[in-house]
């Protein structure tokens, strides 16, 4: 496939186009900068420095373009308010996705964030309404982040429609290499502050390389879909940072929820059922063995998944 990227120079950009690459596609990358990478070196590599909400520069690029990645956005709240994140995220959205529909491209594939249900970033933790957590959970914004994730997939189910056009929003938890998820680990032990924070996430993240292959999934999967729609889905690890079970540590920071968890999802705060069927992802690398026993030792574990 031919694909457009936005955010080509972010964290997940940067695995999702050498991913993308490696996997025999050919990657039109929009950055604000150049990359490390030499372009005329990398077989199939388009870099264009620009702004990924210009509408004139979108036109431009659209001509030939099967599908759309868009990972452009900022990617946490950071002390903007909620008047910049919707600036800054939801019209650079809509900016793309309408450049996109309007130049016949039918399928594209957009970062959201499991931020989207209002709990990671709210000044106050609050809990899930059930767990696992599946994309029909209720999405209760409390600030300007998850307000724009919210808006950015409004926008997509619109785009869907307007355009007829086949668009997986991924809602991604938090992401990174193994080596600073396994830190992230050890402050959550050893740090009141990490502690909290990963009690707002429920205890989520995914390994970045899993990241990238879940865009290229989603993009096979909207490329060749038949029926023209939107859908949203969870792409989390199926597993828990930290070590104890999810019953457990619910209990500890979300008495209130008082639902039974389920036995053989107590390492599983979200569903990734709809990931796996609609684009046939499964994670496959781990913080713990897939057993979950607590006592596994830490590192990068892997498990075969589900193959697009």
């Amino acid at each position: 496939m031919r694909l457009l990227v936005t955010g080509g120079a972010g964290l997940i950009g940067r695995a999702a186009v050498a991913h993308l690459l490696e996997s025999g596609h050919d990657v039109v990358s929009i950055l604000r900068s150049p990359s490390q990478l030499s372009p005329e070196n990398v077989p199939g590599l388009r870099e264009v420095v620009g702004d990924a909400g210009d509408v004139e520069l979108l036109e431009t690029l659209m001509g030939g373009v099967d599908s759309v990645l868009h990972l452009a956005a900022v990617p946490h709240p950071g002390g903007r308010t909620a008047r910049e994140l919707l600036i800054a995220n939801s019209l650079m959205t809509i900016a793309v996705l309408e450049a996109a529909g309007s130049a016949g491209v039918r399928s594209a594939v957009v970062a959201s964030s499991i931020s989207i249900l209002g709990m990671a970033w709210s000044a106050e933790l609050m809990s899930p309404l059930e767990v696992p957590i599946t994309e029909e959970h209720s999405l209760r914004p409390t600030e300007g982040y998850s307000l724009s994730k919210e808006t950015d997939e409004a926008i997509a189910r619109m785009a869907s429609r307007r355009w007829n056009m086949s668009i997986a929003s991924l809602r991604f938890p938090f992401t990174q290499t193994m080596e600073i998820i396994e830190a992230t680990k050890l402050a959550a032990e050893t740090k009141p502050d990490q502690a909290a924070q990963s009690a707002k996430e429920l205890w989520a993240y995914l390994d970045l390389r899993d990241a990238a292959r879940a865009c290229e999934l989603a993009l096979r999967a909207v490329n060749a879909a038949p029926v023209r729609g939107w859908t949203a889905m969870n792409i989390v690890a199926p597993d828990l940072l930290l070590d104890p079970p999810l019953s457990q540590l619910l209990g500890e920071w979300h008495p209130e929820f008082s639902n039974d968890v389920p036995a053989h999802q107590e390492r599983e705060p979200y569903s990734t059922r709809r990931a796996t069927e609609e684009i046939g992802f499964t994670a496959r690398h781990f913080v713990h063995h897939p057993a979950s026993a607590p006592d596994s030792s830490v590192g990068t574990t892997e498990r075969d998944g589900s193959h697009g």
